[in-house]
């Protein structure tokens, strides 16, 4: 049980972030990380309510959830997600609606990726909403989603979700963030200065932040602009900022594979509480050999989160504590006193003869 828990358990696997060789730019493999060293600042007194970011990238695959480029802050863990869904784009932000309350707002664009193809992502936004251009080509505009300058800030984090291990296959050859909203004409003089050159001039007017990735070697991305962080390969991987015993609340999806997830850590726990209370039913009472079994399967499962919120690969959530505890009390239920010595009985009769 522990194993399958726990496998595979390495709280430091090594970060598979390598550079391009042949062009500029990084890869990442099965579990890589680029993170900013300080987080993004943009100026409070701000007026602009437009914004946009450029990414030039080239995914490995369009099979299952990642998550490319976010930015984290204490406040808004998933302030910022710009994540692949096999080969659409979805992109989304959360806010605070008028009672304080998180929400989340997303959109998102079929068919924008392709395995092995290069793309530069342009996403423009302001107070007219916001339109995605794919190679300097407008894909798709949406009126009622907007991405304010400031939730373009704090913490970057490439590679997976700052909260949740959602690794992303493929390279990154350029990022640039900027704090107005590119004209049409301004996206595809971009897209031919990132497809034909190192990319855009840091000079440029509004430039937030720019990482042209031209280094080839080390562990550091230099932003070319003057505001902004630089960007840092670390040694080892992780999740930077995983939840320790997510709630259930937040864990919850409405998705069959979290229903499979909920049988199979109910069904999981049930031959164990069994057991453990069969065999502490010869000894005490039925009730106190309940109260014991599910005590000790509840600690144990509380002791296999805690040590899981360490391994980036698994996720450490209260919901498995419950539904565990759960098998375990059905487990248990079902270890009846005279069952369980009717069947030693036959068993000790069994190997005497």
């Amino acid at each position: 049980m522990l194993a399958a828990t726990l496998w595979p358990f390495n709280p430091f696997p090594r970060n598979e972030v390598r550079w391009l060789t042949e062009a500029n730019g990084i890869s990442f493999g099965n579990a890589g990380l680029v993170i900013s060293e300080e987080p993004l600042r943009t100026e409070e007194n701000l007026t602009q309510q437009s914004c946009t970011l450029e990414l030039l990238l080239r995914p490995a695959a369009v099979k299952s959830l990642y998550t490319i480029l976010s930015f984290y802050t204490p406040k808004h863990p998933e302030q910022f997600l710009l994540r692949q869904w096999t080969d659409g784009l979805l992109i989304s932000h959360d806010f605070a609606d008028d009672r304080s309350k998180i929400k989340r707002k997303k959109i998102d664009v079929d068919h924008a990726f392709e395995a092995g193809k290069t793309l530069l992502l342009t996403i423009v936004s302001g107070p007219n909403g916001t339109v995605v251009y794919k190679n300097g080509r407008p894909a798709k505009a949406f009126r009622t989603f907007t991405v304010l300058p400031k939730e373009l800030s704090g913490q970057i984090v490439m590679g997976t979700s700052p909260v949740e291990y959602q690794p992303w296959l493929g390279e990154i050859r350029g990022l640039a963030l900027y704090s107005n909203g590119l004209t049409p004409a301004q996206v595809f003089e971009h897209y031919k200065a990132w497809t034909d050159g190192p990319g855009v001039d840091p000079s440029e007017p509004d430039t937030v932040a720019l990482y042209r990735f031209t280094e080839g070697a080390g562990n550091r991305l230099h932003n070319t602009a003057n505001a902004g962080p630089d960007l840092e390969i670390p040694k080892n991987f992780t999740v930077p900022h995983k939840t320790v015993l997510a709630s259930p609340e937040k864990e919850f999806h409405p998705t069959w594979e979290y229903v499979k997830d909920i049988v199979l850590n109910v069904a999981g726990f049930l031959p164990l509480g069994f057991v453990v209370c069969a065999y502490l039913v010869l000894g005490r009472s039925r009730c106190k050999a309940m109260v014991l079994t599910i005590f000790a399967a509840g600690m144990l499962s509380m002791a296999i989160e805690v040590l899981q919120a360490y391994i980036p690969r698994r996720v450490s959530g209260t919901t498995d504590i419950i539904t565990n505890t759960l098998g375990a009390t059905l487990g248990a239920a079902l270890a009846r006193p005279g069952a369980v010595r009717r069947f030693l009985g036959v068993l000790g009769r069994d190997t005497v003869s």
